[in-house]
């Protein structure tokens, strides 16, 4: 009996001993050591499109120049060949027409044509007037500039200004800009030009200085007015 207690002292000792020093276990972290954090940063305005920040190359697009109409030719066009735009209307050469005031259309600037323009007339004969529309040819048919097709026509006229009195010739068609019932000799407009239902043809009668006379026409019909045939084509 002795022995089984000291014995039983000696194991309850040891476990004792075992128990102090067992160490506390460690506290247990508040957040994740891995996977995505959870701290919450503070909500940041979306980036303004075209920024720097909205990924990608910033663009900065320039705001058109004050005075860019302005600054486009206002008569002769720029070279472009006819063509038909994204909603595919037809357009003559030259590209987009201008529409604003400009100076007057006389003689010295061609009467604000372009390079390409026809005038379509009837089958022109001695002492009748008849409407000159002017023309381009485009996809192989023939339209004003306003982008209607132009079938209602007997002769082409491709014209040039007539720059003194020797290039008429009586007995010859001619293309002119009538003055009557109008407030001014000249158009202002480049479109008007080429839109206008001025443009009158006809055969000379005479010429007399600066100035000639149209058969049919009563009135003498200033001679810069006046462009002279440099081809024609008839209709079939």
């Amino acid at each position: 009996m002795r022995w089984a207690a000291l014995v039983l002292c000696v194991v309850v000792v040891v476990a004792c001993k075992k128990k102090d020093k067992e160490p506390e276990p460690a506290a247990m972290p508040t957040t994740p050591s891995t996977g995505h954090s959870s701290t919450k940063i503070a909500d940041q305005p979306e980036p303004e499109p075209g920024s720097a920040h909205a990924g990608g190359s910033a663009v900065a697009h320039a705001p058109a120049a004050a005075g860019e109409e302005a600054e486009r030719p206002t008569h002769g066009g720029n070279g472009q060949p006819a063509y038909r735009d994204e909603g595919g209307h037809v357009k003559g050469p030259g590209g987009p027409l201008f529409m604003g005031h400009s100076d007057e259309c006389t003689d010295k600037i061609d009467h604000c044509l372009r390079e390409g323009v026809w005038f379509a007339v009837g089958n022109v004969q001695r002492g009748h007037i008849y409407r000159a529309t002017p023309v381009f040819q485009f996809e192989d048919k023939w339209w004003s500039w306003r982008g209607d097709p132009e079938t209602d026509w007997q002769t082409l006229y491709r014209t040039k200004v007539a720059e003194s009195s020797s290039d008429v010739r009586a007995g010859s068609p001619v293309i002119w800009l009538i003055e009557e019932n109008s407030s001014s000799k000249w158009l202002v407009s480049e479109f008007d030009a080429l839109t206008t239902s001025r443009w009158e043809a006809g055969i000379v009668e005479s010429v007399g200085g600066s100035t000639i006379k149209v058969d049919g026409w009563d009135h003498p019909i200033s001679l810069d007015t006046v462009r002279v045939i440099v081809q024609q084509k008839k209709a079939g």
